[in-house]
């Protein structure tokens, strides 16, 4: 080709490259246009998080440790030895209590006892501080025993154990029941029957519960017994009580009101029928004798003191003639032998 031919040609290509430009520029343009909002733009990212490795147990991360050929060996080894392992910690952890303070006995209290003191019922359980803790446990049965033995006013004594090394022991007392005269002395008897007979007692509160007068150890016993099963009110209303036996009645006793009335009934009779009282007084107009001896009445003092005197009167003619008479029957006799 000619140096024109050439030239030519170049111009020709140049000239359809650039309608081939222009044509896509145009199609371009023509197309609509795609707007990426950020929403699929955050989609569109591949979020990728690293996943956390899974936790290991102890054991797992000590067998990781350990070298391929080390590791099954060792555990083995671990796993044969475990149990002598944990008897030498116990071991380790019991020596180590016993020699501590927490193993003495840290403080000891009582509660509910109003006669006696803490620093009495102590000694009287012979604790001292310094005491192993696990003593006393064992020994709260005894310890039991030896406060109620030491005090007759204590009912029971439970010991409890606070952790670590406190010690209480919760007491229960016997009530006062009654007042027993003795000639010009007072003593105090429990709700049990016991006697109190080195307490010195406040003339003053007398009046707070019955006098027996002259009854012994065995009759007081009896009598409180019946007394602990009355109502408060009852029990409330008794001030002095006198044995007063009869033939018929060796046990009868005569019980002074405060509402001015006396009740009269067999000592051994008297939780099942001093109840009724209550129901006979309401009837009564003057101070009355309410007898329980045989089936239950009541009769003005005067009257029945009257009965009691008229009674005695024929009890003692009628002793008076059967001496008589054994008397002449004795003579009698006497003087036949002498003939």
């Amino acid at each position: 080709m000619t140096p024109w031919q050439k030239q030519h040609a170049a111009f020709e290509k140049k000239k359809a490259a650039e309608a081939a430009k222009q044509a896509r520029e145009e199609r371009r343009q023509k197309q609509p246009i795609k707007v990426v909002s950020v929403v699929e733009k955050y989609d569109a990212i591949a979020v990728t998080t690293p996943d956390k490795p899974p936790k290991q147990s102890l054991l797992a991360k000590f067998k990781a440790g350990l070298k391929p050929n080390e590791s099954k060996p060792m555990l083995d080894v671990l796993g044969k030895m475990w149990p002598f392992l944990l008897v030498f910690i116990l071991i380790l952890l019991g020596s180590g209590y016993v020699v501590s303070p927490l193993s003495k006995i840290g403080s000891f209290k009582t509660t509910g006892n109003v006669h006696e003191s803490t620093k009495q019922i102590a000694a009287a359980t012979s604790i001292k501080t310094g005491d192993h803790v696990w003593k006393i446990v064992k020994a709260k049965q005894t310890i039991s025993s030896q406060i109620t033995k030491a005090f007759p006013r204590v009912k029971s004594a439970s010991i409890s154990l606070q952790l670590p090394n406190h010690f209480t022991a919760k007491i229960t007392e016997y009530g006062e029941s009654i007042y027993l005269k003795t000639g010009a002395t007072y003593q105090i008897a429990l709700s049990d029957g016991t006697l109190l007979t080195s307490e010195a007692v406040d003339p003053q509160k007398l009046n707070a519960m019955p006098v027996l007068e002259g009854f012994n150890q065995k009759e007081v016993e009896q009598f409180v017994k019946a007394y602990e099963t009355l109502t408060s009110d009852t029990k409330a209303q008794m001030t002095t009580v006198t044995k007063v036996p009869t033939k018929a009645t060796t046990d009868f006793i005569a019980i002074d009101m405060k509402d001015g009335n006396q009740v009269r009934v067999p000592l051994s009779q008297m939780a099942d029928k001093l109840p009724y009282y209550k129901t006979v007084a309401q009837s009564i107009t003057e101070a009355s004798v309410v007898d329980m001896e045989a089936g239950i009445y009541a009769k003005p003092k005067a009257a029945y003191q009257k009965e009691l005197d008229d009674q005695a009167d024929k009890d003692k003619k009628s002793d008076k003639s059967s001496t008589d008479s054994s008397d002449a029957k004795d003579s009698t006799s006497q003087t036949e032998k002498s003939e």
